[in-house]
């Protein structure tokens, strides 16, 4: 691989130092804005003109030296070596910049929420077979190789002695090319656990591991296992129900039951949403998961909660007994609310999954709704939508960055619209 030298323009929004040559754009992993760099030029799969840093000429005013021990093999987080104000102004600039792309200008930006070290509640380590050795951790970037991890900063700490405590046990079961994702999720006190087997491994041998963790979870820190394959989701052992509350709403939790990253973060965003929203009246909740907005929505009238996944349905029905919430199952992909439907209701909030929701939005944008505040990841799906929205009629009231993605290129958004009816 040839390799030149190059001075970075900028820090894009996957977090790519960037450069522009003759030859055309080059993306380097790791590199920031005024870093001089030797790097070793390959074309990815995508036919993108990547570089690899051999060697730092000149440091960026931006750069620092990265936290963990694990960052250079580790591909979990992509932006420890980018000092915390550059980071926090660049968090905000990637959003800003995916509305400028749709011809978006939001004038009121509410101030940003950034959610620091050893928060994460959820988090997936993947354990694999590998030359004889196992090794449990994060794959490394742009890559299927495994680094092994004894340290993660962003992770509670109780994930952490979970994952070790679990690979010796863990580790026996696998044959050579084996793998298993093993999901963690701290819900309070409670810890759910999903391993997810590779499709080298048989139902069979499956079958024969049951036993064999069950024994294990009696005297363990676990409050429920299940296994997940691609044709089923199986609970192996439940020590207890595991619970949360989205305001008055207690809430029997599914195994791997989405909840946000982080217990600051769904605080921050719910108190963003209900800010946005009228004290009281008849409100939607799209795309509902567990009930993270429609729980505190009771605390304000009536709602009707819609979602796709049957066990978050079933979950939230069972919850609702006392309280005016109506849940329904429905593909908001393939069958979205129509705009008569929206216009029932004196506010709805969405949060879909990172792809956005642009069939939905269309009918939100030709609804009668006087409010709505939507929720997401990912900044550049949610400009498309917020584009329809307001093309629709909708003012962008407030937009809001939530950070709860430390050292990542990933950030939440909340945002506000309004229409007159």
């Amino acid at each position: 691989m040839p390799i030149t030298r190059l001075t970075i323009q900028k820090l894009g929004p996957l977090a790519d130092g960037i450069t522009e040559t003759p030859q055309g754009t080059v993306y380097v992993d790791r590199a920031l804005p005024d870093d001089e760099l030797r790097v070793s030029i390959y074309q990815d799969k995508d036919g993108k003109t990547r570089g690899d840093i051999t060697e730092i000429l000149k440091e960026s005013p931006h750069r620092q030296l990265a936290s963990c021990s694990h960052y250079d093999v580790c591909g979990n987080c992509s932006l420890q070596h980018l000092k915390q104000s550059t980071y926090q102004s660049w968090k905000q600039e990637i959003v800003k910049e995916a509305f400028q792309k749709v011809g978006l200008t939001p004038s009121t930006w509410k101030a940003p929420l950034f959610i620091g070290k050893g928060n994460r509640r959820r988090v997936t380590f993947t354990l694999k077979k590998q030359n004889g050795k196992t090794s449990m951790g994060y794959f490394r970037r742009r890559s299927h190789e495994v680094s092994e991890i004894e340290s993660c900063e962003i992770i509670h700490p109780e994930l952490l002695d979970l994952k070790n405590w679990f690979r010796p046990f863990l580790g026996p079961l696998l044959h050579e090319g084996d793998s298993v994702d093993v999901f963690l999720q701290k819900v309070g006190k409670s810890i759910d656990v999903v391993l997810s087997p590779s499709l080298e491994i048989s139902s069979k041998r499956i079958s024969a591991w049951e036993p064999l963790l069950t024994n294990l979870l009696d005297s363990g820190p676990v409050d429920r296992l299940s296994v997940k394959t691609q044709t089923e989701l199986r609970t192996l052992f439940s020590e207890r129900p595991i619970e949360t509350s989205f305001g008055p709403l207690k809430v029997e939790l599914p195994p791997a039951a989405f909840l946000q990253p982080t217990q600051e973060g769904e605080r921050g965003l719910v108190e963003t949403v209900m800010d946005s929203l009228p004290k009281t009246g008849h409100f939607a909740d799209l795309f509902s998961g567990c009930g993270t907005f429609a729980g505190p929505l009771l605390s304000r009238g009536s709602v009707h909660a819609f979602e796709v996944s049957s066990m978050a349905i079933s979950a939230l029905k069972k919850a609702s007994k006392n309280f005016p919430l109506q849940a329904f199952q429905r593909d908001l992909f393939k069958n979205p609310l129509t705009a008569n439907e929206l216009s029932k209701f004196d506010a709805l909030v969405f949060d879909p999954p990172r792809s956005g929701c642009i069939e939905q939005a269309k009918e939100m944008a030709k609804s009668s709704c006087p409010v709505i505040v939507g929720v997401s990841c990912n900044p550049a799906s949610l400009a498309k939508d917020a584009r329809i929205l307001v093309n629709g009629g909708y003012r962008i009231e407030a937009v809001r960055v939530i950070d709860q993605f430390l050292f990542s290129h990933h950030v939440e958004v909340v945002i506000t619209f309004t229409k007159s009816r």
